[in-house]
């Protein structure tokens, strides 16, 4: 069994033979009450939901997307470069391995009316759309 915690965002990771178990709070790993816990069969599936996709992104689509991951889902909020008057959207997805697969819908900010299921792939610093959204506008994220 090998453990490991680190302290701030408080992310314990114990390892024991090929099933994984993390743990993500705000308090040291010995002081919190896990709010978050799983097992993963594999451990590499780990590493990709264990790196955070929070943050701002700037799409191919001319738009921001803020980021937020918590765990293995994903949420954003994103934004036309007018400040959303043209479009703003909103998804919600799961994280397995490299890929997301989710929902989004534009909302009343924006004039556009669009909703749909995408899948996305994530590899180094950009999420790329594999599949699904073919009325969503964007196809490349980059930080």
């Amino acid at each position: 069994m090998k453990k490991l915690a680190i302290f701030g965002s408080a992310i314990a990771l114990t390892l024991l033979g090929n099933v994984a178990t993390y743990a993500v709070g705000t308090q040291p790993a010995a002081q919190q009450n896990t709010n978050i816990s799983t097992k993963v069969a594999n451990p590499g599936m780990l590493i990709a939901q264990a790196s955070s996709m929070t943050g701002v992104w700037n799409c191919d689509d001319g738009g921001v997307y803020f980021i937020r991951q918590v765990g293995n889902q994903i949420w954003w909020y994103g934004q036309s470069s007018d400040g959303g008057q043209t479009w703003s959207n909103v998804f919600q997805g799961t994280i397995t391995g490299s890929r997301i697969v989710g929902s989004w819908a534009d909302v009343p900010k924006g004039s556009i009316r669009g909703y749909g299921e995408m899948t996305l792939r994530i590899s180094g610093g950009r999420i790329q759309k594999i599949s699904g959204g073919e009325n969503f506008g964007g196809s490349v994220w980059r930080r």
